[in-house]
């Protein structure tokens, strides 16, 4: 009888421990994010009261790894901040229904941009979520920020390699300009002693038939 209510004790536990898993609802998601220099970019969340919201950050790459964070309620309640922190972490139980604000402010900086990691984590009883689109959001946003470098960057590699180009194009103009000057030159220079070179040979040649000729002719009358 002891092992039965035992296992009977047990088997309510469990049951409990079922219907309290069951019946808490919990959302929980990370991005990473680049915050640009002397930028502040925000996200927000929809929330009901009476919830437990966790929020971590941290930053991973960029200067010195700090960024000042603020959290805000729907009213604009200060509810969280940080000052140039490399990483924070809050919980709070919400009060009030409404969105949710979280900030991340990187004007302090003018150089460098700062790479955060932030996870979102809450814990509800009675509350739906919609996971907010920030994923798809940040995702279209960071893909036509990228393509517009990528548009840019390439506009300015073709520009550069135009005007490289053009460069060369002058450079192996000019060779090619030179490069036939000589060859015209040298040709005329090789007709103009061709000829010299012929005309010499021709008349050297009517030299020696003439000088030839005189020796084997007797000019003089044969007297009688």
């Amino acid at each position: 009888m002891n092992v039965f209510y035992s296992f009977l004790k047990h088997l309510f536990q469990i049951f409990v421990i079922f219907i309290v898993v069951n019946g808490v609802q919990c959302l929980e998601y990370d991005f990473t994010y680049i915050i640009p220099a002397g930028q502040r970019e925000c996200f927000h969340q929809p929330l009901k009261a009476e919830n437990t919201l966790d929020f971590e950050f941290q930053v991973i790459e960029g200067g010195t790894l700090d960024i000042n964070f603020m959290m805000r309620s729907p009213t604009n309640k200060v509810l969280a901040s940080d000052i140039r922190k490399s990483e924070g972490s809050h919980a709070i139980d919400t009060q009030e229904t409404g969105d949710y604000l979280f900030c991340f402010d990187n004007t302090f900086s003018r150089m460098s941009h700062k790479v955060v990691y932030f996870e979102v984590i809450v814990d509800s009883e009675d509350y739906e979520f919609d996971r907010p689109n920030w994923e798809d959001e940040l995702l279209a946003d960071q893909l036509v920020e990228m393509k517009l470098e990528d548009m840019h960057e390439s506009l300015n590699a073709v520009k550069k390699h135009l005007k490289e180009s053009q460069g060369h194009q002058r450079v192996w103009r000019n060779l090619e300009f030179r490069d036939r000057y000589i060859v015209e030159r040298n040709f005329e220079r090789i007709n103009f002693w061709s000829i010299v070179n012929t005309s010499v040979m021709v008349i050297t040649a009517l030299v020696q038939v003439f000088m030839i000729r005189s020796l084997f002719s007797d000019s003089q009358k044969v007297r009688t």
